[in-house]
Formats: structure tokens, C-alpha cells, sequence
């Protein structure tokens, strides 16, 4: 039986390349125009899981997806870490020194800025909602003088040509996605554990909390403040502790916090793979 997977964009996304690493490629993708749609098919039954992007290695987290984990009543049962790779797609194979526009998520077309300034500096950049849906774009428009920034499955799938492969600034660019479920994963293997919590108005407070951590000997992968957009100057803090929820050390802390902290909210524990 293939597991319903939603994600934000197109067939061809990163997000759909993310869902077949991590269930394989028997999947039925429900796509999502916004990351908060993926909740909505979720909490609807019309997803059984989601595929949300948290953070990149170069540009750093993801504030809508933070946003919308602190709001919503979903849980991370999993999650993927896939290697970016960045194509420049054109519809025929033509010179760089035609092509006027070049289309493509915000976050792609910081990822590949330096390549654009360089071999591209005469284009029109127009950032659209996903990678894979400026593809699709170009692909149904009548202009050959047009480009696309995506991955090379997304060409693939929509029958373009790949102009360059690889044209991302940094080559270790990795994504960091999160997989979602409507319930917290049972799996006594999970060894990592995603929460969100808000420090106390006193002197210490953050330092009493990353004690509790430091006394119980677990490593934080982790740390990010967001405004918690409630009080001017107020910060809440995005956490990845490495132990599952099934340990002793875990469930401590996760007490201890409660004494230095306004609310402590876990976003899931799951299994993370060594790479």
C-alpha cells in the first residue's frame, strides 16, 4: 500500500526526492502549494505523512516552517538530509547569452547567486513558489529564451534540457527535512529528539536549561532563537538533543526544563541516520 506523502510544489520538488529517500519510491504525492497546506491534508486525513524543509546548510533555517511547528499539532517521526544539487533547464539547448529570464524558488536562486552574477549578470531573476514548478512553467510557455532552476529529475519529468549541472555556490549543500506524522512515532530506536521551548524572564535562565543537557552528557545538535512574535524582544529556542524520548537522561531534562522555562513543546523523537 503506498503512503500518502504531502509536500510543498510540484512533482519533481526536492521535498518529493526527500519523501522517496525515506519511503522509497511507492509513494502517492498529494501536493501542496504552502508549507501550512501540508498541515491541512494531515490534520483532513488526506496525508498520512509530510515532508517539511527545516533548514539549509547555507542559508539557514526556515522561518515559515518554524512558525507553523510552534502553531501546529503535528509531530516529526523522521527525518532526511539530501544533498542539493541545482540544474540550470532550459527548454532547447541554447548559449547562456540568450536566455533573458531565469525562474525559481527564492532560496534556490540564493543558492546559486554566485553562479547567476557570473555567467548570467543580463537576466531577468524571477523567483516563483517551488523549483520544480518553474520547470513546469517554462515548459508550457511558447518563449525559448527562458530558464529554470531546479533538480535534474524535475527536467527529467517534464522533458527539458539540463544547460549545467551542479551550479549551486557551495557543493555541500544539504537540505534538512523533516518528516510528519498526526502521532508521536513509537519507534524505541529513535535516538534524536526535536523540541521548542521559552526561557524565563531571569538572569541565567538559558544557561540553567542548556546545563540540564550538559549534566546528562547529551549533545545538541541544534540551537536557533526565533522571535516568538507575542512580547517585542521575546526569543523562543529550536532544539535537536541526540537521545530518543525512550530514555531515562530524555524524559529528565525535558523535566528539569520546565523549571527554567514558560512552555516546553516536543516536535517529535525519531531514528537519525549517521552520514
Amino acid at each position: 500500500m503506498k503512503n500518502k506523502v504531502a509536500f510543498q510544489g510540484e512533482r519533481g520538488a526536492f521535498s518529493e526526492i526527500a519523501a522517496i529517500k525515506f519511503f522509497g519510491p511507492s509513494i502517492k504525492p498529494v501536493l501542496c502549494k504552502t508549507f501550512g497546506e501540508i498541515f491541512q491534508r494531515i490534520n483532513n486525513k488526506e496525508a498520512e505523512y509530510g515532508i517539511l524543509p527545516i533548514e539549509n546548510s547555507q542559508t539557514g533555517g526556515i522561518n515559515e516552517a518554524h512558525d507553523l511547528l510552534l502553531h501546529q499539532e503535528l509531530f516529526a517521526v523522521g527525518e532526511v538530509k539530501l544533498k542539493v544539487e541545482h540544474c540550470l533547464i532550459t527548454k532547447d539547448e541554447i548559449s547562456f547569452k540568450l536566455i533573458k529570464k531565469v525562474y525559481s524558488h527564492p532560496q534556490a536562486l540564493a543558492q546559486c547567486e554566485g553562479f547567476l552574477s557570473k555567467n548570467l549578470p543580463h537576466c531577468q531573476i524571477i523567483p516563483v513558489y517551488d523549483t520544480a514548478g518553474s520547470v513546469k512553467m517554462i515548459s508550457n510557455l511558447k518563449k525559448n529564451n527562458i530558464a529554470a532552476i531546479a533538480s535534474n529529475w524535475a527536467a527529467e519529468l517534464y522533458g527539458l534540457k539540463i544547460m549545467r549541472k551542479g551550479i549551486q555556490d557551495n557543493k555541500h549543500n544539504y537540505t534538512r527535512f523533516l518528516v510528519l506524522s498526526s502521532e508521536i512515532s513509537p519507534d524505541p530506536k529513535s535516538n534524536k529528539t526535536s523540541i521548542i521551548f521559552a526561557v524565563v524572564s531571569k538572569p541565567g535562565a538559558l544557561y540553567k536549561c542548556l546545563k540540564e543537557f550538559a549534566l546528562r552528557d547529551l549533545n545538541l545538535t541544534r540551537l536557533e532563537s526565533r522571535p516568538s512574535k507575542q512580547k517585542p524582544w521575546e526569543y523562543i529556542f529550536y532544539t535537536d538533543f541526540e537521545k530518543g524520548l525512550f530514555e531515562q537522561s530524555a524524559r529528565e531534562v525535558l523535566e528539569e526544563l520546565k523549571k527554567h522555562t514558560t512552555f516546553v513543546k516536543v516536535i517529535g523523537t525519531y531514528y537519525s541516520k549517521t552520514e
